[in-house]
């Protein structure tokens, strides 16, 4: 049976808020004319789907399914009405990435890429890690340049790997090091990325440290490199951060003797659809192909 999709949306604005009359005023239409558009919905569906009181509408266990199931189908409709309007309307490429991952690559893939590919443009997007994820679900992100993650509905082209190195401030007892080991790391206290917002990060570093049997003290967490250069700079604690991160001056960057193994870099884009034409060539500037 066809739905249609303007009363279904009057009912799920009327079903969020249980108020014919404050639904009413959201639409920019009478209480009267939506009150109809609602019954007209119930007669095509064949159930009765709202509790109708004095000033307020209780939903029916039927029109509890069916607001819940529609608005999964309402996103839906939005997403395809967001694929055709870019197909019709040019040629885009929206990137999430983590500029602690990208430092020094960025500027002569763009290069590159440019000189491929003119026509395309190109927006950047300094993202978290669940950020990235989201963008891709949801569909406003084309490509993330992130750690490689079994995550679900991403699929990842390996790029380039990065060593873990320690990040200290200078006047630390092991900045003139120029290599430390695990054990140099007993008893010093840590500074992260946010768990939530970085969860590989936060999984890599504390598995790491919890496999070394080191004993460290988390003294912070961070949104981002920046604020956590500022937690490292302030002698908050110490931070593990990829090979070639942006730091603030007054950092220190530490190789790991043995190095731990390096975060693998890909490039990640929503499973089951093919890589646009730019988006094979933006991958291939990208491993310097």
């Amino acid at each position: 049976m066809p739905i249609d999709l303007r009363l279904l949306r009057y009912f799920l604005i009327v079903a969020r808020h249980e108020n014919i009359s404050r639904a009413a005023r959201e639409l920019g239409i009478t209480q009267p004319a939506l009150s109809r558009q609602v019954r007209l919905f119930e007669q095509e569906m064949g159930w009765d789907l709202l509790e109708r009181g004095g000033r307020s509408v209780r939903l029916t266990a039927a029109g509890k399914v069916v607001a819940e199931e529609g608005r999964k189908l309402w996103g839906e409709v939005h997403l395809s009405v967001r694929r055709m309007r870019r197909e019709v309307e040019g040629r885009e490429m929206r990137i999430g990435y983590a500029p602690s991952l990208v430092e020094g690559v960025l500027e002569g893939t763009m290069k590159c890429f440019v000189a491929r590919y003119p026509g395309i443009r190109v927006s950047w997007f300094d993202d978290s890690t669940q950020e990235m994820w989201q963008g891709i679900r949801e569909e406003t992100r084309d490509v993330i340049i992130e750690v490689v993650s079994e995550v679900e509905g991403i699929e990842w082209a390996p790029v380039w790997e990065r060593a873990f190195q320690v990040a200290v401030p200078e006047g630390h007892r092991l900045a003139d090091r120029g290599a430390v080991r695990p054990e140099d790391l007993d008893g010093e206290h840590l500074v992260l990325l946010s768990r939530h917002e970085y969860p590989g990060y936060w999984e890599r570093v504390t598995g790491w440290f919890k496999q070394e049997g080191i004993n460290a003290k988390i003294a912070g967490e961070f949104d981002g490199i920046r604020s956590l250069s500022i937690g490292v700079q302030a002698g908050l604690g110490l931070a593990l951060v990829a090979e070639g991160a942006p730091l603030s001056s007054g950092i220190r960057s530490l190789a790991l003797i043995p190095r731990p193994e390096p975060l693998q870099i890909g490039l990640g884009w929503r499973k089951g659809r093919r890589l646009r034409e730019w988006e094979q060539a933006f991958l291939e500037s990208l491993r310097g192909e």
